[in-house]
């Protein structure tokens, strides 16, 4: 597991979300400037993700667990945990039930729903089962796969682009602040929480980090930017796969590219099973290392991976998801941001303490 391994996850990560909700969300959030809370959602992951490794740079060989619990005490660790178990939890459950939906509705019309949402936790509880390292190693094959269909998605329909749907480009009063499908979009920072929980003395540099978050800033822009300057803003907010829409637009002769919807299914799913992988990995060591030291670890996958399943299937339909996703958005900000500046305070008191 080396660098260019940690980083092509990091970014993978960020992809999973832009490809999931990010853009319906963001085009809900407002119909103007939709520049500006794309910028600010990633200056703000850009301010935290500096606090996060900068704490986790002054102490090598460390989990993010392992400070808070030096500095803070296990219980106090316990406590600012607990919402962020609360996050990983409905994230999960969110995605594994979006994604399965998606499969469900392109590429696997006939098959039920509890079918399709078995195989995808099947595959994550292996992915956990294996551990982060193989997980993060696979990344380097996963992104070499997905990534020229998910570019070649975004880029085919620059020929049904209407430029003047671009304006207006300034919303004076940035009034997504007020929009709850804003912070909901925050979720795209989650990709960075997997960095500290990995015990390594050779972290990853704010400078190159800083450099893939600039890269995926680009695609995000254009996940937005594809589908509106496709249909336009009265258009675009009432579809709920805005992405795939605008690639399914054009029309090519070539039969391969006939299938570009269900490619991008295929990615932008292969890419939610990594993302939901992830998540569970640190949702199971966090219950493990702090709530369930004595319990075996594939336990705790086993009854996490079972209720997720069972209560997925108890989701009536995807309408029922907007009221879970502003549930947990507030628990979603706390983790992205709040949890991060919490370790870099935690990281400066011990290291005052160990000093003096």
């Amino acid at each position: 597991m080396n660098k260019a391994q940690i980083l092509t996850m990091f970014v993978l990560l960020h992809f999973a979300s832009i490809f999931a909700i990010f853009p319906e969300r963001i085009i809900s959030a407002t119909s103007k400037g939709h520049w500006e809370p794309i910028t600010i959602l990633f200056l703000a992951e850009l301010l935290v993700l500096w606090m996060y490794l900068k704490a986790l740079s002054q102490f090598p060989g460390k989990t993010v667990v392992d400070i808070c619990n030096e500095s803070l005490g296990k219980w106090v660790t316990r406590l600012i945990v607990l919402p962020m178990l609360i996050f990983l939890y409905i994230e999960l459950l969110l995605l594994m039930y979006f994604q399965s939906v998606e499969i469900k509705a392109v590429l696997l019309q006939r098959t039920p729903p509890a079918a399709t949402s078995a195989l995808f936790i099947v595959l994550c509880f292996y992915a956990v089962w294996k551990g982060l390292e193989v997980m993060i190693r696979a990344s380097i094959g996963l992104c070499i796969l997905l990534m020229p269909f998910i570019f070649f998605s975004m880029m085919i329909s620059i020929q049904n682009f209407r430029i003047s749907y671009i304006f207006p480009i300034w919303d004076s009063g940035m009034s997504f602040f007020s929009n709850s499908d804003f912070y909901v979009c925050t979720v795209i920072s989650a990709g960075f929480l997997f960095l500290g929980m990995i015990p390594s003395k050779q972290r990853l540099s704010f400078g190159k980090a800083a450099t893939a978050v600039a890269i995926i800033f680009v695609f995000a822009l254009g996940s937005v930017y594809v589908p509106l300057l496709v249909f336009g803003q009265e258009t675009v907010i009432h579809l709920q796969y805005p992405m795939l829409m605008a690639s399914d637009t054009i029309d090519l002769e070539w039969v391969v590219f006939d299938w570009l919807p269900s490619f991008y299914v295929v990615a932008s799913s292969a890419l939610g099973v990594l993302k939901v992988s992830v998540l569970l990995w640190i949702l199971v060591a966090l219950l493990h290392q702090l709530f369930m030291p004595k319990i075996n670890r594939l336990w705790v996958l086993f009854v996490m991976c079972f209720s997720l399943y069972v209560i997925s299937l108890l989701i009536p339909d995807v309408n029922a998801l907007n009221s879970y996703l502003y549930l947990n958005s507030f628990f979603c900000v706390y983790s992205v941001i709040g949890f991060p500046i919490i370790v870099f305070l935690a990281a400066q008191w011990q290291r005052k303490k160990v000093s003096t």
